[in-house]
Order: C-alpha cells, then structure tokens, then sequence
C-alpha cells in the first residue's frame, strides 16, 4: 500500500472511503479561452495556477465557479474586485461577457461600444466541464454550456445546458449540438443527460460526488465559494463567522415572524378598512330615502297645485272642506238665533217693569224737595270737573315755570312775572352772545380732537418707520414712488441718510436749520431720472417734493473734519451715502463755533442756536421746527408723545369748556320757553283758589237742603236704584238686539257663503272631473288641521274651526310655498352632503371607475356597501385581532426558542471541528488548535429577550378588548424592531452577533492553555495562512459531512491568489494542513509570488495571454502523460 508522507503523519494513499478528486477541466469559448476545448488537468494533491495580472487566472476559478455555484455567487474577488452591485449583474463578470470573450470597451458615435473576441453581431457559444475521478476508477462529469444569440442582453435570452456524464467526456462532442443551437436531440446524441433546472443539476452533483450530508450540499459550497474568494479577514471571530457559519435560521425565522404579522396585520387592517368604509358610506341610505321623500312631496305638491287656480284640486279640497264647515256652522246659527230671540223678549218686560217702578218714586221726591237739591247737585259735580282741569294746568303751569324761581298764588302776582317774562324775551343779545360762545368752543374742542387722533395717527406709522420724516413726506414719496416703479429705498430723503451723532445732540436743532429744505430732498439715481419725470407728471401729492438726481455708487472718501457739520453726522450705508457726503462738505461744511464772535473767523460757521454765517451773508431763526434728521425713530416718537400729552391736556380743557357752555345755552333756552309759557297762559286757566271757593259754596247748598228734609236722600237713593236698574236693563236689551241683529247677519252671510260653496264644488266636479287621492287629502288634512291638538281643552265650536280654517287657507299658498322650498332644500341638501360623502369616500379610498355624483355612482357605492355588508368583514375586526395576537404571539415564541436554539447551534457545531482539530498538530507536533467560544454580553439583547417573554405572557393574559389593544400595540413595536430595516436587527436576531468566537493553541496531552489566537492581522503572513488553513480546512470537512472518515468525500478546494505571503515554512505547513486533512489543493498565485508555494505542489501552470486578448494554460511542471492541450494541441486557438 502506497503511504503519503505529511507533516502531519502517514496517510494511506488509497483509503476505503470514496473520494472525488477533480481530474480535468475543460473550457470551450470562456472568456480569453478562445475556441478549445482547452484542458487543464489537475494533481491529486495539488495544482498552482501562476501568471500575471490579468493572464486568466481567474478566469479559470471562475469556470468552476459558473459550474458549481448557484448564480447567486459572485465570481472570484479577484474578478470583481472594483465593482459592486448584484451578483454577475451587467456590472460585473457574467456569463454573456464570458462567453463572448471581453476584452474591453470603446466610445463611438453611437455610444458606448464592448470589444470582444467573438459573437460581435453573431451568435456564439460557450461550455465548460469538469471530470473527476475516484480512487477506484471512476469518472463523473459535469458540463453547463450556453448558447449566446447575437441579440442577447441577458443570460435569460440564452440557451443554457446542464448535463452530467456518468464517466469522461469531450467538450469537442457538442461542437454539432452548437450547429443546432444546443437542442436537446443533439445534446443527447452527443451523450449528456441534462436537467431542466439548476436545482435538479445541482443535487445530481452533491449526491455523486457526496457533498454535504443531509442534503446540505448548498452548505458546504457556499463555505468552498467563500474559500475561494480569499477574503481579507482580521479576527478569528469574523474567520469562523463569515468563512464557516452561515447566515442562522433566525434571521429567516424573524423575516418569517414580520411577514406572517404583515399578513395577518393587512388583513385586519382590510377589516378596519371595511369598517371605515361601512361607516362612511351607512349615511347614502337615509340621504337617498329622503331625497326619495323629498322628490314625492315635490310631486305631490305640483299636482294639488295653486289654491288660487280654480280647477287645481287644492281648490277642489278648499270647496269640499269649507262646505261642511259652512253647514256646521249655519246649524249653530240656527240655534243661536233662537236664543236671542228669548232673551230678546225676556229683557223688554223686566225693563218695562223697573221703569214704571223708578217713575213713581221719582214723582215722591218732586213733591219732598228733592228739585233743589238736584240742580246743587248737578253743578257741585260740573265745578268738581273743572277744578280737576284747573289743578292739572297749574301742575303743568309749574314746571314749565320752574327755572324762573318765581312763586305765584295771586292774580297780582301773576301779572308781575308777565310782565318780566316780556320784558326778558324784548332783550335778545344775551341769548344770541351764549349760541356765539357756544359754537366757538365746540369748533375749537373739535379741531383739538382732529389734531389729537391725527398726532396720534402720525406715532403710530412712526413705529413701524426707521426716519423722522413726517407722514405727508412719506405719504408723497410713496405716491410717487409707485407711479414710477421704484421702492423706497431707491427714492431716500436726505434726512433718513444721516443721524446726529450722540455727542453732538445739542447740535440737532442747529443742523436741521442749517441743512433747511435739503433734508427733506429725495435723492434718485440720475440713470432713473428721465424715466421718473416723466411717470409723476401727472401724480397729485398732498405736500410739494423737492428731488435731485445723483450719481450713485460713489467711494467714500476721507472721514470730514470732526469740527464741521458734515463730520459730526453718522450715515446709513447705501448707494448714495459717498456722494451725499461730497454734498455736505461742498454746500453745508459749517465749522460749528460755541460764539457768535466767532463766527467771522471761518468762511462758513454754525452757532448753537442755529445761526450761520458765509462770508457777508447769514441767516437766523426759525427755532422750535420739526427735526427731520435721523435713521432712527426714537427721538421722532419722543417729540410726538411730548405733543400727545400737551394736545390732550388741550383737547380735554376745551371739551370742559365745551360742556359750560353748552349748559348756559340750555339754560337761556329754558328760561325763554318758560316766558313764552307765561305769557301764553290765562290767570283764569290756572287760579285753582276760585274754584275751590265755588265748589265749597255748592256743597253748602246740598247740606243745608239735606239737613232740612231728611228722607229725601232715602228716597234720592232709591230713586238712584231704580234708575241704575232701568239703565242696566236698557243695556241688556241693547246687547240682546245687537246679538239677535248680529246672528241675523252671520246667517244670511253664511247662507249666501254656502251657497257659493255649493255652487263652486259641482261646477269643480262637473267641468274637470277632478278627484283628490287619499294621498293628496291626506297632506293637505295634515297641512291645514281644523281640530285643536290634544290636551288643549274643551274641542273648538264650528265658527271657531271655520275662523281658524280661512285663517289657515289666508295663507296657504304661502304654507305650500314653504313646503316646496324646504323640500327643494331638503333635495339640494342631502345631494350635497351625498355628493361630500361620496368625495370624502374618494379622497379616502381613490378609485378612478367611480364618481362623486350623486345622479351616476349613487347605485354603484351602494352595491359597494351591500357587498362590504355581506362580506361582513368589517365585523370581524375584534375576532381576528384576538386571532392576530394569538398567532404572532405563537410566532414570537417560535421565535425566541429559534434564538435559543440557534446559539446551540453555533457551540455544537465548533464541537466536531475541535474534534477534528485534535488529530492534526499545529505549530509543532506538542499542540494542537482548538476553537472557543464566548458569550457578548448585552443589555439591549437581554431587554429583548424579556420583552419577548412579556409580551406572549400579556398576551395569555389579555382578557379585555382594552388590554388586547394593549398588547397588540407592544407587540406591534416588538416586531417593527426586528424587521430587516430596524437599525438593531443585526445585534438582536443574528445569534453569530452574541458571542466572540477565538482559536486556543493547547498542550497535545494536557489540554492546558498555551497561546491565544484572536486577531489574524497581528500575525504573520504565514501564520495567518497556516490558521485559517486549521480552521476553514476543519470547518469544511465537517461541513462535506465526512468528519468521522479518513478523508474527504469531495476532495477539491480552489484558493485564489491564497498563500502569497507566507515564507517557505509557513507555505508548506498551510499546505500541509490542508492535505492532511485530505483535501486537493487548486491554487492561484502572481508570477512575482509563487516561489513559497512551487516545491509543495505537483503540477504547475503558466497562464499567458497574447496581445489580442487570447489566454491558453501551458504546463509548467506537467503530469505524466497530460497538460494543458488545446483547439492547436500547444495552446489552443491562442
């Protein structure tokens, strides 16, 4: 038996336990592999593939990548390194670009143009194939190939082969296949047995060559795709988790949980949608109904038509209705005209009865006396009235003289207050002099007021204005900025440009007379100064502007003398601040002197008080004027509160006398209407002593008759009996004959009324034949009722219900008028409010089939809420919450187990490769290498985990709707936490997060503790590679599912551009590790970088390339009786 000596021991040459090595790999048109087939045949043990950048080496990796790989691997980094996006996406290197050999990309006229080595406007093709064989002779073979049309863009655009072959097979066999566009026919005439999809070729792979145990084929190649890519790795911990762990369930589990939430959470809430929806659209039924309702009253009415239209039969009803009610009342009638005439009689005998009674005791007083006694009688009762008249003209006499304080109680003194009363009316001046004073002070407390409100007016817009120009300025300005399009700020007055500086305030008044009109001059820029002549020619302003155009931008030249005018101002910063200062100096560069002496020592001088002097000539004057200087509003809005308050105190004063003489002028007023009272008035009209004096005199008169016949004021009472008895029953006759006379009238006006009734109703019936509905009685029985409402009392009489029923028809066209009108608004209401139910339901949920109009879509809403009703989903909203919450919670348990199981997963999973690690010395023959593994601890993950817990225990225990609206609120922001894009996913669902995986170097027999291996990048080269060797070698044949055989089922591993920057020693015991662990190296490396690698391998490779793009392996250190032969038996088509 052949034995293999290693660094690590003897292992037999040809192990009992099957095992693929990859025997040839054969190429056809990939990449810079033109034509072919080329071959590249592979050592048992192992292979260097060596070249320069670019040759294809990786083209080659690449083959065996599009072989093995789902397409969802992304070619070798050392392919793609610059690139990203989806894996062999358009960006990247991909089977189109492979097949048709590109080379590079040119720019053109067209546009961005790819150069490659064929399939330029034609169709090409292109294969690939690897063969392995067994240690007992057997060959397997698996080829994909790709028919490539011309128009082809995307690799679903081509025709793609899988196939196997159980033994060898030649890429050249499918060159007549190719002819016919890789039809099936040819592919099984060539000898292939394909499969329709990368699945069922894949798992005929796996199970041949038995990789991965229990199906977890795909396992095991994604850890070879990933050890093939040469990832740079800098810790342990990232080595095992991105080399060896893959992706745990639990990220899968949690997705799982978030998409079974979201299903379960859209469906309620379609419920909650439905139950909107139902809410929204219940109201369309009654909205419906009473427009029905309002429709047929509208309908209703137009057919009663116009009680004033003689044939309408509202007409006909009023005929028919007031018919009977005149027959009811012609029968009262009739019993009332009985009874009057009883009472009538009745009346007329008592009366005649009580006359006679009075005129005979009225002939006993004639003979006692009594005639006298009457007539004092009859005059004490006239006096009596006269002095009641008397009293109330003294009463008015009174007070119409009260004013005059003049006291009257006799004729003497009645004449001498008219004769003042004349004597004051004879002098008018004294009443024209109070109306003078009283008009004057009016007048004046009014123009008081007008300047109050308008100062008050001016400290307001002061405010919001940054000047102390007054408001007609800027009322003018503003005119006639806006008739030439300018702002404010392109129209400045001098004044609002410059401001005293604080150290020379006792200087402002003295600058504002200096400066004079030019301070309240507007400056416009000369560009604009046509243009604005011409625009406010024809503008009316309330205060005449003077305005000087001015070259604006102009530089600042050096600061004044501080001593003038000019250089003790500030000034605001604009385009016309540089010449308005060139100005000032020019024309107001007064030098500012404390004397009037010194006024003749300078051409031109200022004094305090305002007087300047320019040589011969001066000015004075004018103080106490409005300052108009300053960029701030604060002295402008002391000056006008200081005029508020005087103007008040003013305005009040006046007001006060205002009201003085107001009160002389009422009071003159008054005394002259007393006079004219007096004179107007008779002392007779108001001498109340005369009358009384009378009245006392009749009462004499009656006492004295009375004291001397007693039993006349017996017989004078009786008398008066009598007669009140008589007058009564005179009245009583009376009112009998108006009631008799009166029931008389009403009947006959009843009768006549009946028998218009009478003949209108069969005049109705027999010329138009119309007849009421019981419809149309009833609404107008309904309309005009003719009984009082219950609970009211006694029911009404005939006359009363046809006094109340012509009442009602007075105005019945107006009632049915009302009637029309509300049920128009009643249609023209619900219309709209359907038509905004219907918008609102829209805008809600938008549907572009239907419309917010209530005359088309009304039917097609309310079969959607028939359907919504029948469906009775919007009632299932609380039944399915419960279920929703039941389920998730069902998921999150699941969930929480899947996190706890998957960390157990994790620690069993290093437990056979530690195993393996045992057998296998590492750094001499005294150690070994093991992995362990440590819990991260985090506060957030356990808050996590608790909450998981919480949540599917307040779940159990939601009894409530409330406390299962609670729970499911928690639970839903549980669950936003774990989805994909929550920022904390990572670190609460992916288990390889919580914990910290290191490598242990241990004694060979102790197990003790030697050295700790944590972070790669602190190592060497080669001690990096010779670690990731022990543990990704290890990891995979654990992975391949042969950990317990003598070696590995599937044998091959490529490494890309792996072991470059280890020594020699280092090279051979990271070779060494991976051949001791039976696996068969592939392995690419740079020319410049290979020479560590070359004595540890047993077949070599030079990958050249030509100046057109063409690639070819050429055997460097060949196999017995093989290399690399291609389409020209050296090297192909190259």
């Amino acid at each position: 038996m052949t034995i293999l000596d290693t660094l690590f021991g003897l292992i037999p040459a040809q192990s009992r336990g099957q095992q693929w090595l990859a025997e040839e790999l054969q190429l056809i048109n990939w990449g810079g592999y033109d034509g072919g087939p080329h071959r590249v045949r592979f050592s048992p043990g192992a292979t260097l593939l060596c070249g320069g950048s670019g040759s294809g080496k990786s083209t080659l990796m690449d083959a065996y990548i599009a072989l093995m790989m789902p397409h969802t691997t992304p070619f070798n980094g050392a392919s793609n390194g610059g690139v990203s996006g989806r894996a062999r996406s358009g960006d990247q290197r991909n089977i189109l670009s492979y097949g048709r050999g590109k080379i590079d990309e040119s720019r053109t006229e067209e546009g961005t143009r790819m150069r490659v080595l064929r399939g330029d406007g034609r169709d090409t093709w292109t294969a690939v194939a690897m063969t392995w064989a067994d240690h007992d002779g057997s060959r397997f073979t698996a080829v994909r190939a790709w028919y490539i049309p011309a128009s082809a863009r995307a690799l679903e655009e081509t025709v793609k082969v899988r196939g196997v072959v159980d033994g060898p097979f030649d890429l050249a066999d499918l060159e007549q296949a190719a002819a016919q566009r890789l039809a099936a026919p040819a592919l099984r005439a060539a000898g292939l047995e394909t499969m329709a999809t990368d699945r069922e070729f894949l798992a005929r792979i796996y199970s041949v060559l038995g990789i991965g145990a229990a199906g977890s084929g795909a396992k095991a190649m994604g850890l070879l795709a990933r050890i093939q890519a040469g990832q740079q790795i800098s810790t342990v911990d990232e080595l095992y988790k991105r080399m060896v762990l893959e992706a745990p369930e639990t990220l899968t589990a949690a997705e799982a949980v978030v998409a079974h939430f979201d299903e379960l959470d859209a469906t309620r809430e379609r419920m909650v949608t439905a139950q909107k929806q139902v809410r929204a659209l219940a109201p369309i039924r009654q909205m419906r109904e009473r427009i029905e309702q309002a429709g047929e009253r509208l309908r209703l009415i137009d057919r009663i038509g116009s009680f004033s239209q003689a044939g309408s039969r509202a007409a006909l009803w009023r005929h028919e209705r007031r018919l009977g009610l005149l027959r009811e009342v012609e029968d009262e009638l009739h019993g009332r005209k009985r009874e009057a005439d009883a009472v009538l009689r009745e009346r007329e005998a008592a009366a005649r009865t009580a006359q006679a009674e009075y005129e005979a005791a009225l002939e006993v007083v004639r003979h006692s006396g009594g005639g006298r006694l009457e007539a004092a009688e009859r005059e004490l009762r006239a006096v009596e009235r006269r002095l009641e008249d008397v009293r109330r003209a003294r009463e008015r006499f009174a007070e119409a003289t009260a004013c005059l304080e003049a006291r009257v109680t006799t004729e003497k003194d009645f004449a001498a207050l008219a004769r003042r009363a004349r004597a004051e009316l004879d002098r008018p001046r004294g009443r024209t002099a109070l109306r003078s004073a009283y008009a004057e002070a009016r007048a004046r407390a009014t123009a008081l007021r007008r300047d109050l409100e308008e100062a008050q007016a001016e400290r307001e817009l002061a405010r919001g204005r940054q000047d102390s120009i007054p408001t007609r300025l800027h009322d003018s300005r503003r005119m006639l900025a806006e008739a030439a399009g300018l702002s404010s700020s392109e129209l400045p007055f001098v004044g609002e440009l410059v401001e005293v500086r604080a150290e020379f305030e006792p200087w402002r008044e003295a600058f504002n007379l200096a400066l004079g009109g030019f301070a309240t001059t507007l400056l416009i820029d000369a560009a604009h100064l046509e243009r604005f002549r011409e625009a406010i020619n024809a503008v009316r302003t309330p205060a005449r502007l003077r305005y000087e155009g001015v070259h604006t931008g102009l530089e600042r030249r050096g600061e004044p003398d501080p001593r003038s005018l000019p250089g003790r101002l500030d000034y605001r910063e604009t385009v016309f601040t540089g010449w308005l200062r060139d100005r000032l100096e020019q024309q107001f560069g007064f030098i500012c002197v404390d004397s009037a002496r010194e006024l003749r020592d300078h051409p031109r001088a200022l004094t305090l008080t305002g007087q300047v002097s320019q040589g011969g000539r001066g000015a004075h004057g004018g103080q106490g004027g409005r300052n108009v200087l300053g960029f701030s509003p604060h002295r402008r809005l002391e000056e006008l509160d200081r005029e508020i308050s005087a103007l008040r105190e003013r305005a009040e004063r006046a007001a006060r006398e205002q009201e003085r003489a107001e009160e002389d002028l009422d009071t003159m007023e008054a005394r002259h209407g007393a006079c004219a009272r007096v004179l107007e008035t008779d002392w007779a009209q108001i001498d109340v002593a005369s009358v009384e004096r009378e009245r006392q005199r009749w009462s004499g008169v009656i006492a004295e008759v009375s004291s001397s016949s007693p039993r006349i004021a017996e017989l004078q009472q009786r008398c008066a009996a009598l007669q009140a008895r008589v007058d009564g029953l005179r009245e009583g006759i009376g009112r009998a004959k108006a009631r008799q006379e009166q029931v008389e009238a009403q009947w006959a006006a009843n009768t006549d009324a009946v028998d218009e009734a009478q003949t209108a109703l069969d005049e109705a019936r027999e010329e138009d034949g119309v007849i009421l509905s019981e419809e149309e009685q009833a609404y107008l029985d309904g309309r005009f009722p003719l009984e009082e409402p219950a609970g009211t009392g006694s029911a009404p009489s005939p006359a009363a219900r046809l006094e109340r029923f012509d009442a009602a028809l007075s105005t019945a066209s107006r009632l049915v008028e009302e009637d029309r009108r509300s049920a128009m608004e009643t249609v023209g209401q619900q219309r709209e409010a359907l038509r905004r139910t219907l918008e609102v339901f829209l805008d809600t949920w938008p549907n572009p089939s239907l419309r917010a109009d209530p005359d088309t879509s009304l039917k097609d809403f309310e079969r959607i809420l028939q359907d919504l009703e029948t469906s009775g989903l919007h009632e299932l909203e609380a039944q399915w919450r419960n279920s929703l919450l039941r389920l998730s919670g069902n998921d999150l348990t699941n969930l929480d187990s899947s996190l706890s199981r998957a960390r157990r997963e994790i620690q069993e999973r290093i437990a056979p490769v530690n195993r393996i690690m045992e057998d296998l010395p590492f750094y001499d023959d005294d150690h070994r290498l093991q992995i362990s593994l440590h819990e991260n601890q985090s506060e957030v993950r356990r808050r996590f985990r608790r909450e998981l817990r919480e949540v599917r225990g307040l779940i159990d225990a939601a009894s409530s709707d409330a406390q299962r609206e609670q729970a499911y609120g928690r639970m839903s922001r549980l669950i936003d936490r774990i989805r994909r894009d929550a920022p904390d996913v990572a670190t609460l669902i992916d288990v390889r997060t919580h914990v910290r995986i290191s490598a242990e170097k241990v004694h060979a027999r102790t197990k003790e503790h030697a050295a700790l291996y944590d972070h790669i990048g602190e190592k060497s080269g080669g001690e990096s590679q010779e670690l990731i060797a022990f543990i990704v070698g290890a990891a995979l044949r654990y992975q391949l599912g042969d950990a317990d055989a003598a070696r590995p089922r599937y044998a091959v591993v490529f490494l890309d551009e792996a072991l470059i920057k280890a020594d020699a020693r280092f090279t051979q015991r990271a070779i060494g590790a991976w051949r001791g662990l039976g696996f068969q190296l592939v392995i690419g490396a740079p020319n410049d970088k290979y020479s560590a690698i070359e004595p540890h391998v047993e077949a070599e490779y030079d990958i050249l390339k030509d100046t057109r793009g063409r690639s070819w392996a050429k055997p460097k250190v060949a196999l017995p009786g093989g290399g690399a032969v291609g389409q020209d038996g050296a090297r192909g088509a190259g």
